[in-house]
């Protein structure tokens, strides 16, 4: 069996599920990005390094 070139990760959301994001106040949205960048700032460089490597699929 061939093994496809793609690496990384995938995921699927339905358009109903985007809709309701765009829903919501954009104040909140980015509160929520913000959040999630200050947790990642609290990561070990270890997680954060292997976490890279997955979002560039070198894993």
């Amino acid at each position: 069996m061939k093994r496809s070139k793609a690496k990384g990760f995938d995921y699927y959301l339905s358009k109903e599920a985007i809709e309701s994001y765009r829903e919501k106040p954009l104040e909140l949205r980015l509160k929520w990005l913000y959040m999630g960048n200050f947790l990642r700032k609290s990561y070990s460089k270890k997680i954060i390094k292997l976490q890279d490597k997955l979002r560039e699929g070198k894993m």
